[in-house]
Formats: structure tokens, C-alpha cells, sequence
């Protein structure tokens, strides 16, 4: 059995915020913030720095961007703390946290429930109440490494969860498949769940 390593990091860096710090050039004698947590109401605070250095963590590791940047900070006694570029933040720039524009969400959001409304009228003739409902069984959630209905979907689009269309339009596909194999010997409800993958391509997905 492989030891425990607990004394290294464990961390997800998000994909557009380790772009955006690959591309920025940082030199020596830049100015820079870094956010550390804390245990106070606001999560944490800003500390205000310096670049003095920038060097290699491990010569086994030549051109790595981990740890690379050596920032002295105001107010530290401490000579400078390692940091990677992912870390760094410009006080003269901001950077926004893509998401889908606000009108097409809007668009997104009219469509879905324009759908869900109809769903009461039409005896839910693209099977949208029904998935909706299963989606809560455990035997749908244990089936499925990511269960997810329109009412989630929904919900992710109303609170700017996803970072772009694409992203969205995956979770659609994913669903849609869930679907049509949890009611692949109901012909019935099979027939309405390819009824509600139409809809999703004309509607959400092709747009």
C-alpha cells in the first residue's frame, strides 16, 4: 500500500484562471495581491506584495510555473513566500469569471419554462415532469455517476453556474442519455424522452 502524502497539495485550479495567469508576464518587481483565508467573517483577506525572484521550486522540474514566484510581502518579516502564477493577482487589472452572456441565459431560461408550463397542458407530451420526478429516486440517482434533470439544469443556469455554452450543452447530453437509458423498455416514456431530445437540439443546443 502506497503511504499517505499529506504533506503535499491536493487543489483544482479553474481552467480560465490558469489561463489567464500562464498569459500574464510577470517580471520581477511587479506588484501583485494574493487572497489567504482566514477564519474572519470574509473567508479571508488580501495581502499586498512584490515579486523579487523568479525561479525554479525543483531543478528536476526546469520551466514549472508551481511555486515559481518569490513575493515579499508588506508588513511580513518573513524575507518572501513562494507562490504560482495561478495565485498572483494584478491590482491594476480585473478578471471576471466567464459565464453566459445575459441574454442568452434569458433566452435559455424563457425556453425551459415556456416548455415546463406547456408540460401541465399537454400531458407532458416531451416527458419533462416525468424525468423531473424520477430524477429524485434513488434508483435514477444510484444508476448514474452525474443525475441530472431539467429542474437541475435549470437551477445551474439561474445561478451562473456554468462558465459557457458548451459546458451547459454537456450536461444537456448527459441528461438526454440518462434519460433514454433508464426508460429504454417503457416505449411510451422512451418516446418522449426522444421527443424532449428533440426539442433541446431545435431549441437550446443548435442556438
Amino acid at each position: 500500500m502506497l503511504p499517505e502524502l499529506d504533506d503535499f497539495p491536493d487543489f483544482i485550479v479553474e481552467r480560465t484562471r490558469y489561463e489567464a495567469a500562464m498569459e500574464r508576464s510577470w517580471t520581477s518587481r511587479d506588484k501583485c495581491l494574493v487572497w489567504w483565508r482566514d477564519e474572519s467573517d470574509q473567508g479571508g483577506a488580501w495581502w499586498e506584495g512584490r515579486i523579487t525572484a523568479i525561479k525554479d521550486k525543483s531543478s528536476g522540474f526546469p520551466g514549472s510555473p508551481w511555486e515559481r514566484y518569490l513575493v515579499k510581502y508588506k508588513n511580513d518579516n518573513t524575507d518572501f513566500r513562494r507562490h504560482s502564477p495561478w495565485e498572483l493577482h494584478d491590482p491594476d487589472m480585473s478578471w471576471e469569471q466567464p459565464n453566459i452572456d445575459d441574454e442568452r441565459k434569458e433566452e435559455i431560461l424563457s425556453s425551459l419554462t415556456e416548455l415546463m408550463q406547456k408540460a401541465s397542458k399537454d400531458k407532458d407530451r416531451h416527458g419533462i415532469i416525468k424525468l423531473n420526478e424520477v430524477a429524485q429516486k434513488l434508483d435514477f440517482m444510484n444508476r448514474f455517476p452525474v443525475p441530472l434533470s431539467p429542474d437541475i439544469i435549470k437551477s445551474r443556469v439561474e445561478n451562473n453556474y456554468y462558465r459557457s455554452l458548451k459546458a451547459m450543452n454537456h450536461d444537456i447530453e448527459v441528461m438526454l442519455s440518462n434519460a433514454e437509458s433508464y426508460f429504454q423498455k417503457n416505449t411510451e416514456l422512451l418516446r418522449k424522452m426522444k421527443r424532449l431530445s428533440s426539442w433541446f437540439t431545435q431549441n437550446i443546443l443548435d442556438l
